[in-house]
């Protein structure tokens, strides 16, 4: 398991985007990593941000629906981590507002008209959590 991640970590590094988002996942759940790396929140977005802006890169900013995790869904993950925090992460509710509603925009700009309401409604709940702060 270590070393299956040690190379997962160097496609990674070298920028397959599948592998990101394996790392992505397995820093966020912990499960993947071996005994060499612990969980972190902050681990998980680095890549999810990577993956990000990699597919900017690669589509030169344009969606492509046929994609296995579109930007939208790589920002409401993002979000996600923020708002919750921990795991060497600093909780940011305004910055998990921020990251819903460019995922809402994201969403919009892809037809996804429903995915796009729920991730405004939960940018609302981010920065009521900001207001009760």
């Amino acid at each position: 398991l270590n070393r299956g991640a040690d190379y997962m970590l160097t496609a990674a590094e070298a920028g397959d985007r599948g592998a990101m988002l394996y790392m992505a996942k397995a820093y966020e759940t912990g499960q993947g990593l071996g005994i060499d790396r612990t969980r972190s929140y902050k681990d998980a977005v680095e890549w999810l941000e990577t993956a990000v802006a990699i597919e900017h890169e690669d589509e030169g900013g344009e969606f492509d629906a046929t994609m296995d995790s579109p930007k939208y869904q790589l920002k409401a993950k993002i979000a996600e981590l923020y708002l919750a925090g921990g795991c060497a992460l600093d909780k940011d509710p305004s910055y998990a507002g921020e990251l819903y509603t460019e995922a809402a925009e994201a969403a919009m700009e892809a037809m996804k008209g429903r995915l796009a309401n729920k991730y405004y409604a939960l940018a609302e709940e981010a920065w009521g959590q900001v207001e009760e702060e």
